[in-house]
């Protein structure tokens, strides 16, 4: 009942420029028991086309609370709907009131790259402008905004991370790279990624197979792999230390980390070892190439352990949002 009356309130404040849209999600390709009365399709018109998303608002929301809103982005080739079906932040959202949005990438894919991948479409100023659409309607904690994503989509997590510092509290994605320079105006922020030491796709050494198959040619961005990646990072974040630290270490996976780094900023990158470009516990429903079918072998938990490495940061804020008004 409760979250019929979120979904109703959502439709009633509604502004001009987003729309109400698809109230109830009914897709659900492999049987996914999802959250059907909290999930809904938004639009806005931005530069001159309609562009979407779908949001998840948990439906154990109370008056008083101030949830954090993750951002959830597909792979090139995959839409919103496959990414909700693939990650599963909905068992995290309801369970620890936290608002999800997907956004779909124009045609299927994300600007990650100008001049390298994958369109031209200002992908960036739409992303901010759904935050700010998503603002408008709920109330969210301004201090906990969360960027994630997979395959092209984590391209493109990381590079709003570096584009829009202000804004993100925190980014942790898979499988691919950051092939983008950072806003002179970059902060550091958190940045966690995790990557299959067998994707067939974007490998571990390099992202060169990528580039051939996508048509990024450029000889610095070809040569970036997992390790470079990582340490690109902390570049970036002012780490100290001239090795990583291992913080973990299982039979299928480790994690290393600089945790000395500007503003707290630490940097880590989970390796899993017998995962290929999917890395997430489920298999992509839409399999069409290489590299894209079986979830990881062993089953370890990706999300969860995006989420508990999303979590743990927040920027310091001197304002607060007021509650939930019903």
């Amino acid at each position: 009942m409760n979250r019929l009356i979120i979904i109703l309130t959502i439709c009633l404040i509604s502004t001009a420029n987003v729309g109400c849209l698809d109230n109830i999600f009914e897709e659900d390709n492999d049987g996914y028991d999802s959250i059907k009365a909290g999930l809904t399709k938004q639009c806005i018109n931005y530069d001159d086309k309609e562009r979407c998303w779908l949001l998840l608002i948990p439906g154990n929301l109370t008056a008083n609370d101030l949830p954090p809103l993750v951002i959830d982005m597909h792979g090139i080739g995959g839409n919103m709907y496959l990414q909700h079906n693939l990650t599963r932040f909905a068992n995290i959202s309801e369970r620890d009131g936290v608002i999800i949005a997907y956004p779909q990438g124009y045609d299927n894919e994300w600007n990650m790259a100008d001049n390298l991948c994958c369109g031209d479409d200002d992908d960036i100023g739409f992303l901010l402008e759904m935050i700010k659409a998503i603002e408008q309607k709920y109330i969210i904690d301004e201090s906990r905004i969360y960027s994630t994503g997979w395959s092209n989509g984590c391209g493109m997590t990381q590079r709003l991370a570096i584009q829009a510092s202000e804004i993100f509290a925190a980014a942790a994605c898979s499988s691919m790279y950051l092939l983008d320079e950072a806003s002179p105006n970059y902060s550091p922020i958190p940045f966690m990624e995790i990557h299959g030491l067998v994707d067939e796709l974007v490998h571990y050494p390099s992202i060169s197979l990528v580039g051939f198959y996508y048509g990024v040619y450029e000889l610095d961005a070809a040569l970036i792999g997992a390790i470079q990646n990582f340490e690109n990072w902390a570049d970036l974040n002012g780490c100290q230390g001239l090795f990583p630290e291992i913080i973990a270490v299982e039979d299928d996976y480790d994690i290393r980390a600089y945790s000395d780094c500007e503003n707290g900023a630490e940097v880590r990158l989970m390796t899993q070892f017998y995962a290929s470009h999917n890395p997430y516990l489920n298999d992509y429903s839409a399999s069409d190439g290489v590299g894209r079918g079986k979830g990881n072998p062993t089953g370890i938990q990706t999300t969860e352990i995006l989420w508990d490495f999303l979590k743990q940061h927040s920027k310091e804020t001197t304002e607060q949002l007021q509650p939930y008004q019903t």
